[in-house]
């Protein structure tokens, strides 16, 4: 698996559209965005060699609307062809490079990973919720129980050591991202009364807490995530509507 520039600066309005060579497969990301990180996930759980192009979607460059009408990320190029939306572009990474499915090719399996998905957007749902206690902590008491009541959903699912069963699969990479900038938010004072060593927690949340340390862990997401300090940092700012910085850490 070899994904290139990763850590990359983010190209923004006025800057130039880097040539795409011939046969290369890219990746248009935010690095602190969970809708992007899905894509990135699965390029590198696929261990597709992709050249990734992290990208200001606030002052946007203004070649990138070609790609995307809306000018967000993820999006992929491939062979003349740009895939857009986090929801469709995995399936498309099954069907254009089959050797490494994650999806199962059982009509009937494939299904139900993505109906158990679907159930898991739920965790996504949630984050709004922590962004509402960051403008004003005097919310917490009222908020957070959302964050609670997904994070216990989401432990009655998980039946099995993945949510895609023995190994992590394809519900497990597009919902990890949204548990990620949970435990994020763990870093802030006064958020979410959730650990950050042992998130979310092995007492209320111990199947959870496992599946949560064996993803983090991963050498999948440890070619792609960014550190839970920048992580929190940006979260902070763009819940408070401060300058967010895309090239944080970097």
């Amino acid at each position: 698996m070899v994904l290139t520039g990763v850590t990359s600066k983010a190209i923004r309005k006025g800057g130039a559209e880097l040539p795409l060579a011939p046969g290369t497969f890219r990746v248009y990301n935010m690095r602190f965005c969970p809708w992007a990180e899905r894509a990135m996930l699965y390029v590198s759980a696929k261990g597709i060699e992709a050249e990734v192009i992290n990208l200001n979607v606030t002052d946007k460059p203004e070649w990138y609307f070609s790609k995307h009408y809306q000018g967000k990320a993820p999006a992929v190029e491939h062979d003349g062809k740009v895939v857009i939306e986090s929801g469709f572009i995995p399936e498309y990474l099954d069907d254009a490079f089959p050797e490494s499915r994650i999806l199962p090719s059982d009509p009937y399996e494939k299904i139900q990973q993505k109906l158990l998905t679907d159930r898991l957007t739920a965790v996504a749902h949630a984050v709004p919720s922590l962004f509402a206690i960051m403008r004003d902590k005097s919310l917490k008491d009222e908020k957070q129980v959302k964050v609670f009541e997904v994070l216990k959903m989401a432990e009655d699912l998980l039946t099995d050591d993945f949510y895609a069963g023995s190994k992590p699969g394809y519900p497990d990479y597009l919902t990890f991202p949204f548990f990620e900038k949970i435990w994020w938010a763990t870093g802030l004072d006064g958020v979410v009364d959730l650990p950050t060593d042992g998130f979310p927690g092995v007492e209320k949340y111990p199947k959870l807490t496992k599946w949560f340390e064996e993803m983090i862990k991963s050498d999948v997401v440890q070619a792609v995530t960014q550190s839970r300090e920048h992580g929190a940092e940006f979260m902070n700012a763009y819940a408070t509507h401060g300058e967010l910085n895309y090239d944080l850490g970097l």
